[in-house]
């Protein structure tokens, strides 16, 4: 018999035809079909090890060959699963995007230089995620991951632009998290896009990140293919192709048996029956069913062993590197083998031969035979090699992230030297956008930590990524930090990052517990030291900044800046403090004129603190104090930012803010465009459930529009947790609620909503009657329900407040309630006051209010003449506004008082919701679909819709004759509906 060493091979799995597949083949044709029909979709196709799963995937991508697809393919390995976007890395390598921009390797007919397009706009915040170790961009402190995931989604769209994008990761069950989070990402806003996402999974091996995998395989877009084992008949055709004979049936079934229909293993058992010269006939039954017990064994161990010793040990080099092996290239491989770099190319040629290693690489053909080659070895022996590949790759100069994956496969603590290593490693990871990683990286460095001050060094640095993941077991570790720091000043930044973290728990109250005492703690007068004062603004701001979102912790934030002069704002903490102060203050009700003080001063003193939140604090107060330019061009300002930044939480929370403001007044076609397109935000996101206020001012709008339906459909989406216990949305909550009470008949349930707010306003311990006007429905339907008595008080103390407040919004509201509950005369006079004092004010929409009720009175003392020329402003003020509800009662009791309505100059595009109005706008202004995507901060598909129903709204076919008819004051008709057609009930919103 021949030396086994000295025999080659024959390829058997790619060489072979693919057999038995037809069904799998069809339902994979079917996906491809439908990606480039523009109709995205996901497979995961599944199986044990060798069951063919690759094989399958390859057809596929050789079946987008003939197409326009962009195909991006990569296998993962167990070495590589803790890189923070390894697979993203690999799989857009072929892109030559990870470094140069207008460099690349070869692919398709677009060269290099045309790929530079790919990263334009908001694909540029993908790069971190591209770019190799030492070029990544430090994230100066804040959260990367939101603005990678939306870069690398732009950048698939780019991708998309010249023809449908296959994405094919093999092996997925080794996938990186944030590769399988940005998957996930990019299929929840993939409707409508050429996609085409192939994953193939081994069964039976728990990778790490099998969460996020269940997570994508539950979107309705991804299918699971299962791949099933070969038939007996597939099994024949198979032995007749590699052993060139017929085979007999009992043969047959006894191959099928001993490899349970498994492709790779009834491959290597044919090739060893080939090698040795078995027929495929009822004489070769037995000597089937003896190599078929370990068929994969057979074929490669006892050839490996017949190896020289130079040919083994690179074979060990090459499983211990894993997926790596090919990055590092042969000069390496020999050294971690032991072996002269000549020795180690004739080793590879050697394994090639062997079918282990596959051709034109230096990896395994499959990780079933790397697997193979490490179980030879002793669990000791594979870890001593594990430690001498990192050392080498780390002397080498590899990048810390690779030398890092070799650490975290190891059993024992790391040593003292792989510290350092781990926490470059997590430090790349977070500026990549990838906390998962680091986390990982810096568990490591904290069990191995021994010295007390070296772990809570580790417990600090672990705090800062996991507070991204895992924020409660974020705070568990600055606990015992904070336990084990002695001195003040070194507490005050683990102090600082447990109150953020803290907020993000709804913990404010043990936060606010760390801050206050530490303040108290705090060295002052001699034994102060230089950078005290900064460290105390920081202190501070994080007490004002935390301890104003729960009613629990509101009263020491107001009684802590009672005692604290406003700083001067020269510092991002200080800002902080100011804005906080003036918006506080505002809820105070401390005079209008010392809130804008501090606001402006807030804004005058520099650009914000990268969160915005102190610029958005003075935008609220200047809101609540009549100074709606100022108000506005602050959200304008930080809505830009937050664009640019891509930081989708901060934009959503501003859309809605100034959503509020716009809200308030009057105009409800800006204010439900900006409602609108949080909630597009809002509803894509993991933090959904804390994103209270796009939905509230959505339903804020459609009271106001006469939708109580859709109303109380956006607000069932509200279901932030202990909801009751904050200070400020809350509120928002309640008063919308009873409004959309109101609207709907319902008086004491609408009543009993203005009560509990009325209630919880004075826990939170806010004054102004401004901030949400409760009192003012609390009188109009006290007064509808004939006891204008029981409100009285109640508008006299609002009353007293608004005249503390000085502002000719609040004044007024306070004439109109009190101008409700009273009769005769005095009603009509005091709603003159009314109408001329809000006439002042920037609340359109309370002045029209304000004309309703006046109109009313006046057919009281039987002045009709007088009721029709303010149900008249009412209507036409209403209009204006967007508010159907007054605009429409006003129009009936113009009616009822013998007036005439005058025809409605109404628009077509009057009927636009506001976020069709808004992307109709963009367009209009020469945006593209994708740059009015990239502004909203939502899908070109959702924008793409959106035009198709503003296009047909408004009679037109194309962008070009936009400009033009959003500038139309045609009429399209008239109010002539009765109170029934409107839908609007007797008893209902504002018809007392």
């Amino acid at each position: 018999m021949a030396d086994r060493s000295e025999i080659t091979v024959p390829p058997l799995n790619d060489a072979l035809p693919l057999v038995g597949r037809s069904t799998e083949l069809s339902a994979l044709s079917a996906l491809v079909d439908a990606a480039i029909a523009g109709q995205a979709r996901a497979a995961l196709i599944r199986g044990p090890a060798g069951i063919g799963k690759t094989r399958l995937v390859n057809a596929v991508v050789e079946a987008a060959a003939g197409t326009p697809a962009t195909v991006l393919r990569t296998t993962c390995y167990e070495v590589t699963s803790g890189v923070g976007y390894g697979a993203v890395r690999a799989l857009f390598a072929p892109l030559g995007l990870g470094g140069d921009r207008a460099g690349g390797p070869s692919g398709g007919d677009r060269d290099a230089g045309g790929r530079a397009h790919l990263l334009d706009a908001g694909a540029k915040w993908a790069l971190p995620a591209l770019l190799p170790e030492a070029q990544v961009p430090d994230s100066g402190g804040r959260d990367a991951s939101y603005p990678v995931l939306h870069g690398l989604y732009w950048l698939a769209v780019n991708v998309m632009s010249t023809g449908p994008l296959v994405i094919v990761v093999d092996d997925v069950h080794w996938c990186d998290e944030r590769t399988l989070r940005w998957l996930d990402f990019l299929l929840r806003r993939a409707d409508g896009l050429p996609l085409l996402v192939l994953l193939a999974q081994r069964t039976g091996t728990a990778g790490p990140n099998s969460a996020v995998l269940a997570e994508i395989l539950a979107q309705p877009s991804c299918e699971i293919l299962d791949v099933r084992p070969l038939a007996e008949r597939d099994v024949a055709d198979l032995a007749a192709l590699v052993l060139r004979a017929p085979v007999d049936p009992e043969f047959q079934r006894c191959c099928a048996e001993v490899t349970a229909g498994n492709p790779l293993l009834l491959t290597r058992l044919l090739g060893e029956l080939s090698w040795e010269g078995v027929r495929p006939t009822a004489a070769g039954v037995r000597r089937a069913a003896e190599v078929g017990r370990n068929a994969l064994a057979a074929s490669v161990l006892p050839r490996l062993a017949g190896q020289p010793d130079h040919v083994q040990a690179v074979a060990r080099a090459a499983a211990v590197l894993g997926g790596a092996v090919d990055q590092v290239g042969t000069d390496l491989l020999a050294a971690l083998a032991g072996v002269p770099p000549q020795l180690a190319t004739s080793a590879v040629r050697a394994l090639r031969q062997l079918a282990l290693i596959a051709p034109g690489q230096i990896d395994f053909e499959h990780d079933a035979l790397r697997s193979l080659v490490l179980a030879e070895h002793s669990p000791d022996e594979v870890e001593r090699l594990r430690v001498r590949a990192a050392r080498l790759l780390n002397d080498a100069g590899r990048p810390a992230e690779e030398v890092a994956n070799q650490l975290l496969l190891l059993s024992q603590p790391p040593q003292p030297w792989m510290l350092g290593v781990l926490r470059d490693a997590a430090l790349r990871a977070e500026h990549r956008g990838a906390p998962e990683a680091a986390v990982r990286y810096l568990s490591r460095v904290l069990d191995a930590s021994q010295d007390p001050a070296e772990q809570t060094r580790a417990r600090v640095e672990l705090a800062r990524p996991l507070a991204l993941t895992d924020p409660f077991a974020a705070l568990g570790h600055l606990r015992q930090a904070l336990a084990d720091l002695p001195d003040v000043r070194a507490r005050v930044p683990v102090v600082v990052r447990f109150a953020l973290t803290a907020l993000a728990t709804q913990r404010a109250l043990e936060a606010v517990g760390l801050l206050t005492a530490a303040l108290d703690e705090f060295p002052t007068g001699p034994d102060s030291q230089p950078g005290d004062q900064d460290l105390r603004a920081l202190l501070e701001a994080t007490l004002v900044l935390v301890g104003s979102d729960e009613k629990s912790t509101i009263g020491t934030v107001r009684e802590w800046l009672r005692r604290l002069p406003p700083p001067a704002g020269n510092s991002p903490a200080e800002r902080q403090i100011l804005g906080m102060t003036a918006v506080l203050s505002a809820a105070g009700c401390s005079p209008a004129s010392e809130v804008v003080e501090l606001a402006n001063r807030t804004l005058r003193a520099g650009t914000a603190n990268p969160s915005g939140w102190a610029a958005a604090s003075a935008a609220l107060a200047l809101q609540l104090a009549d100074e709606v330019t100022p108000a506005l061009a602050a959200f304008d300002r930080l809505l830009v930012d937050s664009r640019e930044q891509a930081a989708a939480w901060m934009h959503c929370v501003l859309l809605a803010s100034r959503g509020v403001l716009q809200y308030g007044i009057g105009d409800i076609a800006e204010a439900a465009a900006d409602a609108q397109t949080a909630v597009h935000i809002a509803e894509q996101e993991i933090w959904r459930r804390s994103a209270t206020m796009p939905f509230i001012v959505l339903a804020y709008t459609l009271v106001e529009r006469d939708d109580p339906d859709r109303a109380e459909a956006a607000l069932a989406r509200v279901d932030r947790p202990r909801f009751d216990e904050f200070v400020w949305e809350w509120h928002y909550f309640l008063h919308v609620n009873a409004r959309l009470r109101w609207l709907r008949g319902d008086l004491d349930g609408a009543l009993e909503h203005l009560l509990r707010c009325q209630r919880s306003l004075a826990e939170a311990e806010i004054t102004n009657p401004v901030f949400v006007p409760w009192w003012v429905d609390a009188a109009c339907i006290h007064a509808q329900q004939g006891h204008p008595e029981r409100a009285v008080e109640l508008v006299d103390q609002a009353r007293d407040l608004a005249r503390q407040w000085g502002t000719p919004r609040g004044e007024g509201l306070g004439l109109l309630a009190a101008g409700v509950l009273s009769g005769g005369a005095r009603a009509v006079d005091l709603l003159e006051q009314a109408v001329e004092v809000l006439a002042r004010s920037p609340a359109r929409l309370d002045h029209a209010h304000a004309h309703y009720r006046l109109g009313r009175a006046l057919l009281d003392v039987d002045d009709a003449r007088g009721a029709r020329r303010q149900f008249r402003q009412a209507v036409d003020l209403a209009a204006r506004c967007g508010s159907q509800a007054i605009s429409r009662v006003a129009s009936n009791q113009l009616v009822a008082a013998g007036g005439r309505l005058h025809r409605e100059i109404r628009t077509t595009v009057d009927t636009l919701t506001g976020a069709e109005h808004r992307v109709a706008a963009l367009a209009a202004g020469g945006a593209s679909n994708r740059e009015i995507a990239e502004a909203l901060f939502v899908t070109v598909r959702t924008v793409e819709v959106h035009l198709t129903n503003v296009y047909r709204k408004l009679g037109v076919t194309r962008r070009t004759e936009l400009p033009a008819v959003l500038g139309n004051t045609s009429t399209t008709g008239a109010h002539s509906r009765s109170d029934d057609e409107s839908g609007f009930r007797e008893g209902g919103w504002r018809r007392a």
